[in-house]
């Protein structure tokens, strides 16, 4: 193991002190403050001060000769990790599944297929299980038929012509009037249904995710259907629809 000189490292303790001292101060402080608040050497003060100067973590206004954070540290801040969409939307996930004791998910369109984002499972032992990164037909998904749903008349429309039906189940849809008919009905509804579709013994519930500025994404719930009842549709339509709410605030935030 090689050691690090001593002398490096206080080099290096007394340039962090440095920015932070700067980015505390409510003004930018002069050398002779620098000085005595941080008890650094003259020459030693001055010699750091030179070097964050040529990197541009500082900045020294040529009129009073005080000391600002320069622009490379915003440009370190900006190369830190954002979190993913699928970091973001999983609490909302948790929270919702914990509430409903089932298990839920997040979709994005993936060209005539969905993609699975982010989900949460259920703790029951019959349940569903939803992989990050699955992709399934548009046409066999409750999460799908939004993505559809929310396409334009002309996006709609290229679909259709193009989709070729594959019997994913026997309840998958086979015939573009059947699932144009359940299109209009999501529009109408705001709510999805695949009902035992894409997998035998689950009936999937879905709603849209929508910001201020654009349609992000649709969330499911994936159900056993011997637990899918109607009392438990309306209360899985009102919690899907207070999470996608809350999601949508959680993504405005963007810039």
């Amino acid at each position: 193991m090689k050691l690090i000189p001593t002398s490096a490292v206080k080099s290096l303790d007394r340039g962090l002190d440095i920015l932070e001292y700067v980015a505390g101060c409510p003004e930018p402080p002069s050398f002779s403050q620098l000085l005595t608040s941080l008890g650094i050497p003259r020459s030693s003060l001055f010699h750091l001060l030179t070097n964050l100067l040529s990197r541009n973590f500082l900045e020294r206004d040529p009129g009073t000769e005080r000391y600002r954070l320069g622009s490379g540290v915003a440009q370190l801040a900006r190369k830190l990790r954002k979190p993913s969409l699928g970091d973001r939307v999983t609490p909302y996930l948790r929270q919702l599944s914990a509430e409903v004791s089932e298990t839920c998910g997040f979709y994005v369109q993936a060209a005539d297929a969905v993609e699975v984002v982010a989900s949460a499972i259920s703790t029951q032992a019959l349940s569903y299980t939803m992989k990050v990164g699955t992709k399934a037909p548009l046409y066999a998904m409750s999460a799908g038929k939004i993505m559809l749903a929310e396409s334009s008349a002309e996006e709609l429309s290229g679909y259709l012509a193009r989709v070729a039906f594959a019997p994913v189940t026997p309840h998958t849809a086979r015939s573009k009037s059947r699932l144009r008919k359940e299109i209009t009905e999501v529009r109408a509804s705001g709510f999805a249904y695949s009902r035992e579709e894409f997998t035998l013994g689950i009936t999937a519930i879905a709603t849209a995710v929508r910001g201020e500025r654009n349609f992000c994404g649709a969330i499911n719930l994936a159900v056993p259907t011997a637990r899918f009842t109607p009392a438990r549709d309306a209360e899985f339509r009102e919690a899907l629809r207070r999470t996608a709410q809350a999601i949508a605030k959680e993504i405005d935030t963007d810039p």
